[in-house]
């Protein structure tokens, strides 16, 4: 399988039709439509991954169907969760969003490299831990991340079954 991971931009924005790939897979692996709360990045991915300095949308194509496969995108923390005993900030911390890789093509190791991306891009960006959260129910992300060493800072007992999760990156 010949893939390339690139880093988004406005061409490939509209090449690649990555909006619709992006609610394609939340709509497979969550059951839902548009929710402006859950989804107003995904409808401008400029504003929240291209254009700010320390964020970045990676997307792996498959170059022998030219077809997007896979996506994950780094930003800032801008959150405001009250985790017990953390304390994250938009300049340490970065937060992983949207990592999807289409059913035809996992088990290939492709989100892992993703993440390989993502991690060495938040080291060079001067970020010291990435926090992300993920579902209970979101199937093979939980072993997916602990198997890359990211450690569950909070499991919380909402509808969702969110689990907060970190990674420091000190130690690389």
């Amino acid at each position: 399988m010949n893939l390339s991971i690139l880093e988004l931009n406005d061409e490939l924005i509209e090449k690649y039709d990555v909006e619709a790939f992006l609610f394609h897979m939340i709509k497979i692996s969550y059951k839902l439509d548009y929710v402006p709360e859950y989804h107003y990045d995904v409808v401008d991915l400029n504003k929240y991954y291209i254009n700010p300095k320390k964020s970045a949308f990676f997307i792996t194509i498959n170059r022998n169907t030219n077809r997007l496969v896979a996506t994950a995108a780094i930003r800032e923390y801008d959150k405001n969760y009250h985790i017990k005993n953390r304390h994250y900030n938009h300049e340490d911390t970065a937060s992983i969003y949207r990592v999807f890789v289409d059913p035809e093509y996992r088990r290939y190791k492709i989100a892992t490299k993703m993440i390989e991306k993502i991690e060495k891009f938040c080291l060079e960006k001067g970020y010291k831990e990435i926090y992300l959260h993920t579902q209970k129910n979101s199937c093979g992300a939980l072993p997916f991340w602990l198997k890359n060493h990211y450690k569950i800072t909070q499991e919380m007992s909402n509808e969702l079954g969110t689990i907060h999760m970190e990674k420091s990156l000190c130690s690389k």
